[in-house]
C-alpha cells in the first residue's frame, strides 16, 4: 500500500519518476537549444515603446508628490542653517534642491532621457538573465547521453536533433528502431519554461517558438539502466505482496484461536486492571500508533533495499521485532479491555474512576465554587461595595508586596523577600475569606427576601458558627413549612383545574351528541331508518350520560361516609371466577394474553359481594381497555404472611403513565390522557372507596410503563 503509487505501472517509462526527468530534460533543451539566443542578440533586440515610457514615469509617482517631497527634505536643512548664519551650507542644500528638482524635471519631460533609463533596466535584467541560466548547464550536460530527439518547428521549420536523420520519415524510422527501448511523442512547453522561472521572460517572449516531435531512450542509455532496476523492484514487491496475503490470511486464523485464549490473571494483569480506564486507553492507543507508525515507516525502506541491502534489512528486521512485540501488547491490552467493559454498567464504573473524569469534576465544582461564591458577593451592591473597597486594599498590599519583590531582586535583600511574602500570602488570605464571609451572609439576605415574597429559595447549608449559622437553620426551616404549604396547595389546585376539566369534558361529549340529534329528528328531513338510528344513538349517549352521573353520585357517597355495606362472608377466589367469567369472551377475542394464579382453596374475606365484584370489574375492564397489544397481563391472588390476601393486576400500558400513580385515583383522571377511550374516569377512585370502606388497601405502582394494582383485604379464615 505504501509503495502501491510508485510500482503499479506497467514499466518504468510510465512512472512519475521518469515523466519528471523527461520533462526537465525537455526544459533544459529548450533553455539551451531550442529556444535560446545569445545576449548580445536580445539586448539588440530591445525595444522601448510608449507605455514603457508611462510605465516608468508612474512608477515615480505624480510630479507634484515628487516635488514635494524635495522640497520637504531640504526646506528644513537650509532653515535650519540660516539659523546659525551658516550661509555656505544654506546654499549648498538649496544647489541640491534645484539640481534634483530639475533631474526630476527632465525626467517627466525628456523622453530620449527615460528611453535611455529603461533600455538599461532591461538590459540589466538581460544580464541577470544569463547569469541565472548558467545554474542549469550542469543538467543539460547530465541528460546529454540519456536521451534523442528530433524536434521542429512547424511555421519555421526550424529542426533540432541529436540524430543524423535528413527529414522526419528518416527520425521516425531511426526512433522505432531497436536501438531505442522508449521513444514517445512531446511537445515543448513555452507558456511555463525555464524562461519564465528565472526572469526576464517579458524581453524574450517574442522570439521563443513552440516545438514538437519525438523524444526517445537509447538502449545504451543509463535510462535504461533504472528501467531494469525498476523492473526487479516492481517484481520483488508483487512476490512480497503474495507472500504477505499468504501470511495475512494464515495470520489471520491464528489471531481468532489467539482472541478466544482466555487471558491469565496475573501480577502484571492485575496491575494494568488497576490502572483508570483513561491511562489504559493511552497505553492501547500508544502500543497501536507505535505498531502502524513503525510499519509505515519501516515501508519506506523498501527502495533503499536495492541500494544498500545490509544496511536496510537490518533496519527492518529491527522495525520486524518492535511492531511484533508492539503487536502482542496490544492484543494483550485489547482484550483486558474488553473483559473490564463487557456492558454499560462497567463501562460507567471505569469512567468514575478515571483521570479524566476526576480532575473535570473537582475542576468543574471549584470553578463552580468560585464563581458562586463570586455571584453570591454582589446579590447586594452595599456588600459588592464592600468587596471593592477590601479589593483596594488588597491591592494596595499587592503593591507593596510587588514592589518589596523588585527590590528584593534589585538589592538583593532578604528582608524584602520576606516582606514580599508576607504580603502576598496576608493578601490572598485575607481576600478568600472576606469573599466567603460577603458572599454567605448575601445567600442568607437573599433567602430571607424570597421568603417574604412567598417564593422558594434554594436551601443555605450552614457553615460555621454563631449569628450566621443559626440563622440560615432558622431560614431552612422556614423553608421547609413553605414548600409543604406550597406544594399542597398547588396539588389541590391542580387536582380542582383538571376536575373541573375533566367533568365538563366528559358530561359535554354525550351532551352535545344528545342534542345534535335530537335537532336532526325535529328537522324533519330525516328518514324513517335515520331517524331510528339517531334515536339510537340518543339512547345510547343518554344512558352514557346517567352511567356517568351515578358514578359521580356514587363516589361521592363513599367519600362522605354515607354509603351503606352488607357484608357477609364471601369466598375471594369464586367472586374472581365469576368476574374472569364475565370477561372470558372479551380476553379470548384480545391479542392480550392473559395468565391466571388463583388459590385451588377458597379464600373467605368479610365484605359486600356486589361492591367487591365492582371492584373487579373495573379493573379487569381497565386491563383488556389499556393494556399494550401483543403482551401479557398477569391475574394473581396471594395470601401474605399478615392474615391478608393480595389480589394482583399487572400489565403493560399503551399509553404513557405519569410517574405519580396516586393521581390516577383522582376524579375523572383516566390513563389515556387524550381521553378517546370510553369510561367516566371514576372508576379507580370508586374502586379505592370500595376498598376504604373494606378497611383494605387499593395501591398502586407503575414501573416505565409496566403497571401494578394491589388490593389488600383481610382474611376471615382459610379452608
Amino acid at each position: 500500500m505504501n509503495q502501491g503509487s510508485r510500482y503499479l505501472h506497467r514499466d518504468y517509462f510510465h512512472t512519475q519518476e521518469f515523466r519528471a526527468q523527461l520533462d526537465q530534460f525537455a526544459a533544459t533543451l529548450n533553455l539551451f537549444e531550442l529556444n535560446s539566443i545569445s545576449k548580445q542578440e536580445a539586448k539588440s533586440a530591445i525595444t522601448v515603446e510608449r507605455e514603457d515610457i508611462g510605465d516608468y514615469r508612474n512608477q515615480l509617482g505624480p510630479l507634484t508628490e515628487q516635488l514635494n517631497a524635495i522640497r520637504d527634505e531640504y526646506e528644513p536643512l537650509i532653515q535650519d542653517a540660516l539659523a546659525v548664519d551658516n550661509n555656505t551650507a544654506a546654499d549648498y542644500y538649496k544647489a541640491e534642491r534645484e539640481r534634483k528638482t530639475a533631474d526630476l524635471m527632465k525626467l517627466f519631460q525628456d523622453d530620449d532621457r527615460v528611453t535611455a533609463l529603461v533600455r538599461e533596466n532591461k538590459e540589466q535584467r538581460i544580464d541577470s538573465y544569463y547569469r541565472l541560466r548558467e545554474a542549469y548547464r550542469s543538467e543539460i550536460n547530465h541528460f546529454h547521453d540519456q536521451f534523442d530527439y528530433y524536434l521542429w518547428n512547424s511555421s519555421s521549420g526550424v529542426v533540432h536533433s541529436s540524430l543524423n536523420a535528413q527529414n522526419e520519415q528518416a527520425a521516425r524510422n531511426e526512433l522505432y528502431s531497436d536501438g531505442h527501448v522508449y521513444v514517445t511523442d512531446y511537445t515543448v512547453d513555452i507558456t511555463n519554461s525555464l524562461h519564465d522561472l528565472i526572469g526576464a521572460h517579458e524581453l524574450l517572449d517574442s522570439s521563443l517558438l513552440p516545438y514538437q516531435g519525438w523524444i526517445a531512450v537509447p538502449r545504451n542509455s543509463p535510462q535504461q539502466e533504472l528501467a531494469k532496476q525498476y523492473r526487479w523492484e516492481q517484481f520483488s514487491l508483487f512476490a512480497y505482496v503474495l507472500v504477505g496475503g499468504i501470511l495475512l490470511i494464515v495470520g489471520a486464523a491464528r489471531l481468532k484461536r489467539v482472541l478466544s485464549i482466555r487471558v491469565e490473571t496475573g501480577t502484571g494483569s492485575n496491575i494494568y486492571n488497576k490502572l483508570p480506564i483513561d491511562i489504559r486507553s493511552a497505553l492501547f492507543i500508544g502500543t497501536s500508533a507505535l505498531v502502524a507508525g513503525v510499519l509505515v515507516n519501516s515501508a519506506g525502506y523498501y527502495p533503499s533495499l536495492f541500494q544498500s541491502p545490509l544496511l536496510y534489512s537490518g533496519k527492518l528486521l529491527i522495525a520486524f521485532v518492535v511492531a511484533a512485540i508492539g503487536l502482542a501488547l496490544t492484543i494483550q491490552q485489547g482484550k483486558l479491555l474488553a473483559n473490564g467493559m463487557r456492558s454499560w454498567n462497567e463501562v460507567k464504573t471505569e469512567w468514575a474512576r478515571s483521570l479524566l473524569n476526576r480532575a473535570f469534576t473537582r475542576a468543574k465544582a471549584g470553578v463552580a465554587q468560585i464563581t458562586t461564591q463570586v455571584k453570591n458577593s454582589f446579590l447586594y451592591k452595599s456588600t459588592g461595595v464592600r468587596l471593592f473597597l477590601f479589593a483596594f486594599i488588597f491591592a494596595g498590599m499587592g503593591f507593596a508586596g510587588g514592589w518589596a519583590a523588585v527590590a528584593y531582586f534589585y538589592y538583593s535583600d532578604s528582608f524584602y523577600f520576606l516582606l514580599a511574602l508576607i504580603m502576598a500570602v496576608a493578601g490572598v488570605a485575607a481576600f478568600m475569606l472576606s469573599i466567603r464571609q460577603l458572599g454567605y451572609l448575601n445567600r442568607l439576605a437573599l433567602a430571607a427576601d424570597e421568603l417574604a415574597a412567598g417564593r422558594m429559595p434554594e436551601a443555605v447549608p450552614p457553615s460555621g458558627s454563631g449569628v450566621l449559622a443559626s440563622l440560615a437553620d432558622n431560614i431552612n426551616a422556614l423553608r421547609q413549612g413553605v414548600r409543604i404549604m406550597q406544594n399542597e396547595q398547588a396539588k389541590s389546585e391542580r387536582l380542582k383545574t383538571e376536575l373541573i376539566t375533566n367533568v365538563s369534558h366528559d358530561l359535554r361529549t354525550p351532551l352535545t351528541s344528545i342534542i345534535t340529534y335530537a335537532g336532526l329528528l325535529k328537522s324533519g328531513d330525516a328518514s324513517t331508518e335515520e331517524r331510528t338510528a339517531y334515536a339510537e344513538i340518543i339512547d345510547q349517549k343518554s344512558k352514557r350520560l346517567k352511567t356517568m352521573i351515578d358514578d359521580l353520585f356514587e363516589v361521592s357517597t363513599m367519600t362522605s361516609g354515607n354509603a351503606n355495606l352488607l357484608l357477609e362472608q364471601t369466598d375471594l377466589v369464586q367472586l374472581m371466577q365469576q368476574a374472569l367469567a364475565e370477561y372470558k369472551e372479551g380476553m379470548d377475542s384480545s391479542d392480550i394474553q392473559f395468565r391466571f394464579s388463583l388459590p385451588t382453596e377458597p379464600v373467605y374475606v368479610s365484605a359486600d359481594g356486589q361492591k367487591l365484584w365492582r371492584v373487579f370489574d373495573n379493573l379487569i375492564g381497565n386491563m383488556l381497555k389499556y393494556s399494550l397489544a401483543h403482551t401479557r397481563a398477569y391475574i394473581s391472588v396471594q395470601l401474605t404472611d399478615h392474615q391478608e390476601v393480595a389480589i394482583i393486576f399487572k400489565n403493560v400500558s399503551k399509553f404513557e403513565i405519569n410517574d405519580n400513580a396516586d393521581e390516577l385515583f383522582e376524579r375523572f383522571k383516566r390513563g389515556d390522557t387524550s381521553r378517546h377511550t370510553e369510561g367516566s374516569g371514576l372508576g379507580l377512585a370508586i374502586a379505592k372507596s370500595i376498598i376504604d370502606l373494606h378497611g383494605g388497601r387499593l395501591t398502586l405502582e407503575t414501573d416505565g410503563d409496566l403497571f401494578k394494582a394491589t388490593v389488600m383485604l383481610k382474611v376471615e379464615f382459610y379452608s
